[in-house]
């Protein structure tokens, strides 16, 4: 009894740091993974044997300390909730403080790990030199070569509308968001791919090309309720010619970008979303720089609104609001640029409370967390 209130009290120093968000909650059947890669469930951790195990042996360990930040996944009033492994996942005790897993956060990926995803020079490549951008300002024709339309029809004989975003990742594939692709009234028709100004009556010198939909594959996950697991494949009835105006990004698919948390990074943000909240939607293609808050920092300002941020999601906004994803954008990609001019598809815009509300950060689909599920489904 006495070395469980011991444990106890050196659970709460660890995690002293994240007490503002102690009101955060998960479902107990809440699927996640480690810091070094095993699959788990977030229990809360007088339930985790293996953890508190790792801290019975090496309490004083400053790596073991890390871990256990690392395995936070939300709070059970003021106990924290980690990330317990699977029981067919575990290793002996021993194995988890190899250091190169801790630090890294998942088993060393490579390039190679994920063969049927594209990987530079052949994805990610912009002609544009992009300056950090202050406010939301119209994308050059090709900046973007990857971005994708998404259009809706109500009947057979109805025009096209285009209503959310995408981001070409193989020449037969989109990554957009799930809600994208259940629409309650409309049918998701078309993808549209090479086009800066989707008002056909714009002459901007883009050559824009119409792909059928064979199929859309929405995360089994997917929560439409929490917004959770926000991410969907779309599956393209041709194959995809690239060409300057036509061309994939990339994924991050390998280290240091899978195990990277993004945070205080400034991302891009394109779509042709509305310029307001409720506002009209924009048919020129904008572009935005935002910066990357903590998971931790995205769950206080959300808490208010019953919403739970979870490892699976990323949010952007500056705190003063004012620029942000808005609605008509969703799908669309968040890019980081790394190796010079190829950029990284690191988020899936999902969901927000209004339009660049001042405190409420834009929340994404972590693209780094739906990397297994993407190659294993293209």
């Amino acid at each position: 009894m006495k070395e469980t209130l011991f444990l106890m009290t050196i659970i709460g120093l660890i995690f002293h740091s994240e007490c503002q968000v102690s009101n955060l909650r998960r479902q107990v059947s809440d699927e996640c993974r480690t810091p070094n890669g095993l699959s788990g469930v977030c229990y809360n951790i007088r339930q985790c044997q293996s953890l508190l195990d790792l801290l019975r042996k090496s309490r004083n360990n400053p790596d073991t300390r890390d871990f256990l930040r690392k395995s936070l996944c939300g709070y059970d009033s003021s106990d924290p909730r980690v990330c317990c492994p699977n029981p067919s996942a575990q290793q002996p005790v021993d194995s988890w403080m190899n250091k190169a897993e801790i630090n890294n956060g998942n088993p060393q990926r490579s390039n190679d790990s994920f063969p049927k995803l594209p990987s530079p020079p052949q994805c990610g490549f912009s002609p544009i030199t992009h300056p950090r951008i202050v406010a939301g300002s119209p994308a050059h024709l090709g900046a973007w070569p990857w971005m994708a339309a998404l259009g809706y029809k109500k009947r057979q004989n109805s025009p096209v509308n285009y209503l959310c975003g995408g981001a070409l990742i193989t020449n037969k594939h989109v990554v957009t968001a799930a809600h994208c692709t259940q629409h309650p009234s409309l049918t998701l028709h078309v993808v549209r791919l090479g086009d800066l100004n989707i008002d056909d009556r714009v002459k901007d010198n883009a050559t824009p090309i119409d792909y059928e939909i064979e199929k859309a594959m929405t995360h089994p996950g997917y929560d439409a309720r929490r917004h959770t697991k926000d991410i969907a494949l779309i599956y393209l009835k041709q194959t995809v010619q690239f060409t300057d105006l036509i061309k994939p990004i990339c994924l991050p698919k390998s280290e240091p970008l899978i195990s990277s948390n993004f945070e205080k990074k400034a991302p891009f943000v394109t779509g042709w979303g509305s310029v307001k909240y409720r506002g009209p939607s924009s048919s020129e293609l904008l572009e935005i720089q935002i910066p990357v808050v903590s998971n931790a920092e995205c769950q206080a300002a959300y808490t208010r609104l019953g919403a739970t941020i979870t490892p699976n999601e990323i949010c952007a906004g500056l705190k003063n609001g004012g620029k942000d994803a808005c609605l008509g954008d969703s799908g669309g990609p968040m890019m980081m640029p790394e190796e010079g001019q190829h950029y990284y598809l690191i988020g899936v815009i999902s969901y927000g409370h209004g339009c660049a509300e001042p405190g409420y950060p834009g929340i994404y689909a972590r693209t780094t967390a739906f990397i297994d599920w993407i190659h294993r489904n293209i």
